[in-house]
Order: structure tokens, then sequence, then C-alpha cells
């Protein structure tokens, strides 16, 4: 009786060791996602399994983080060109005159514009024509005005054409007048007519000329385009 209680409690303390054992030691596992970091390194836990990552890779993405959050540079915008002074426009070139950006072109004066040279005129674009403005354009003078070829008086804004002054249109050569279009030419004042010289009006096609008749206050004006009207029958 004695050797089986024996048995009976060395079995129930061994059994009971063991639970106890079990119960006091848990296994360790880290919660997924967490991580921790130790020797210069970061250790990340997903699903149980641990993946370590280097401190250069860490400090990689540290800063492009840093670097998409930065603000944008801002930038200077670039300096105008300067606009060319009287005494510097005096000795321009036709190559020089049509090198000028807008900028520069638009911001001439009417003593800047009638100081070049009717030779550099010649020069002129055909975006800088379009874009002269009435006071730019009354500001040429007679040789310069008789410098402009067909090709550059076609692009004179319809709006100024009322604006030239007698004198200019009369310095207008007849091959030059006649790259005149239609609506430049309806543009014309009927006292911008009369100082029309016969010369000029026989280079106008039939359009041109009966856009022009009206304006025309000179007899002697109205009989030599007729003349040329029934030239071009």
């Amino acid at each position: 009786m004695a050797i089986s209680n024996l048995t009976t409690n060395l079995n129930s303390g061994a059994n009971s060791g063991s639970k106890q054992a079990s119960t006091s030691a848990p296994v360790n596992t880290p919660a997924p996602g967490k991580t921790s970091a130790a020797g210069g390194a970061a250790t990340k836990t997903t699903s149980g399994v641990q993946v370590s990552i280097s401190s250069k890779a860490a400090a990689a993405y540290q800063a492009s983080v840093s670097a998409s959050n930065a603000a944008p540079a801002t930038t200077t915008p670039p300096a105008q060109a300067a606009t060319p002074t009287i005494a510097q426009l005096k000795t321009y070139s036709p190559e020089q005159v049509s090198s000028m950006i807008m900028s520069q072109f638009k911001a001439l004066g009417s003593q800047q514009m009638a100081a070049l040279p009717p030779a550099a005129i010649k020069g002129l674009t055909a975006d800088q024509v379009g874009a002269m403005t009435p006071l730019q354009l009354v500001a040429l003078t007679g040789a310069q005005i008789g410098a402009l070829s067909k090709a550059q008086v076609s692009k004179i804004a319809p709006a100024n054409i009322p604006f030239l002054t007698r004198g200019q249109l009369a310095a207008m050569t007849p091959t030059a007048f006649s790259g005149m279009t239609t609506t430049q030419l309806a543009a014309i004042t009927s006292l911008q007519g009369a100082t029309l010289k016969s010369s000029q009006l026989v280079y106008l096609d039939q359009q041109q000329q009966a856009t022009l008749q009206p304006k025309l206050l000179s007899a002697n004006s109205v009989g030599t385009l007729f003349q040329a009207m029934a030239a071009q029958k």
C-alpha cells in the first residue's frame, strides 16, 4: 500500500512539474508588422517571418520621402533684352533689325523708329510690321516708307492704314503700294486717296481698283484708274 501511494505521488509530481514548466515558459512570437532595431539594422516581422532591413536602405528611403515632401525650388526669370538706343539703331543693318526679339521691337518709341536707316527697314519681318503701333508707323520717314517692299506693305495692320500721312502714302513706291490688300485699301480715307499718284494706281488689279475707286477725289486720279482698268480688260 505504501509503495503504491509513493508511485502515485511521484507521477503526480512529475506531471505537475511538466505542466508548470510549459506554462511558465511561453514561446515569444513577435506581433505581425512589428519592427525592432538592433546593431544599425531594422528587423520587421511579417506573418511570423523576420525580414532584416539594412540601415543604409532605411536611410535611403527616409531621404526619398524627405525629398518628395520638400518645397519646389524657385527659379529666377531670365532678364529681358535691353532696348537698343537711338545711337545703336542708327548703325543697324537689315539683319540686326530682323533679329530683334518682339519685346525689343515693341518697346521702340517714335524717335527710335525714325533712327533706323532706310536700308535697315528692309530687314523688318512680317511679324514686326504687323505688330507696329500707329505711333511707330507714323514715325517712319518718307525715305523709310519708300524702302518698304510689296510683301512688307501687305502686312501693315488695316486698322493702322488711316494713320498713314499723305506724305507717307506718296512716298510709297508703286510696286510696294500694289501689295495693299483689299482690306487695307478699304481702310484708306478719302483725304488719303486724293494724294495717291496715278503711277501708284496702274499697278493695282481690278479688284483693288474697284475697292479704291470710291476713295479717289481727284478727277485726274479717277481718270487714270479707269484707264488702267480698261487696259486690263
